[in-house]
């Protein structure tokens, strides 16, 4: 596949223009030649980062803020499939400067082969600071679960949720069913270095699903542990796994390793009601 030159911009939210704050909450990228539009945005769920800086008040306008960012990206990425001619003067008035609480960043070029991939390579470092650190075993789970979610078409209906009441018992999963709010897939890793990092690991899980069941919050047969187990060689680790899994599996909750997309999706749509 050959390189293109794509121009991309950072999507900024800025509650009070008067101070000249903002945080980077998305990426705008055109590829020139294809003449494709990409974009990925913050999820406002996931508000901390600006309700911690600004001000708890700030979460209402985050969530109408990315859903008109949302449904504008959708409507130039429709425009831009039907129309044949130039889309940069498109991309131009898009991320023009502008007196508002979304600001986008001077536009800025580069060449790719994967404008989509790309994307989302700089949403990880301007938003999510991939520099900082290395992604963990769960977050590199998460990602897959995502993406075999996407291709299938389940990514709408699985999205980061929280499961129970605050004033009761709540815990936040990766991907819990938008139309149920209980059916549940949890990615979890037990690549630790000793037994006892890996039981603690199963139980602190199995703890959180346990209280939850106690509350009617859920049902343990509405969960798939999606797991990354230890190396086949490596026994005492081994031994340790399939004991926490037992323990798991006989609260009626379904395991299965990362690496079997087609029990993943099996799960999924077994779960998920049907779009008609």
């Amino acid at each position: 596949m050959n390189k293109q030159v794509c121009k991309y911009s950072i999507i900024r939210f800025q509650p009070y223009p008067e101070t000249e704050e903002f945080a980077n909450i998305g990426i705008v990228l055109y590829a020139t030649a294809t003449k494709r539009l990409e974009f990925r945005l913050l999820d406002s769920k996931q508000h901390a980062r600006i309700t911690d800086f600004f001000d708890p008040s700030c979460k209402a306008a985050l969530v109408q803020t990315t859903k008109i960012i949302h449904a504008e990206m959708v409507r130039l990425q429709a425009y831009l499939a039907e129309q044949a001619g130039d889309g940069a003067d498109m991309y131009a008035d898009l991320t023009r400067s502008r007196e508002d609480i979304v600001r986008f960043s001077n536009s800025r070029v580069l060449f790719c082969t994967d404008p989509a991939a790309t994307v989302d390579t700089l949403f990880a470092h301007y938003i999510n600071r991939s520099f900082i650190k290395e992604p963990s075993h769960e977050d590199r789970m998460k990602r897959q679960v995502r993406d075999l979610l996407e291709r299938y078409d389940l990514g709408e209906q699985y999205k980061e949720g929280i499961i129970g009441e605050a004033d009761k018992y709540e815990v936040r999963f990766p991907f819990v069913c938008q139309a149920s709010k209980k059916t549940i897939i949890k990615p979890i890793h037990f690549k630790h270095e000793k037994p006892s990092q890996l039981i603690d690991h199963g139980l602190a899980w199995l703890g959180k699903i346990q209280q939850l069941r106690k509350y009617h919050f859920i049902r343990p047969d509405d969960i798939l542990f999606a797991y990354a187990a230890p190396n086949a060689d490596q026994a005492k680790l081994s031994e340790a796994f399939y004991d926490i899994k037992s323990q798991i599996e006989s609260e009626g909750i379904a395991m299965t390793d990362i690496n079997r997309p087609e029990f993943i999706v099996g799960f999924a749509n077994s779960k998920a009601p049907a779009i008609l």
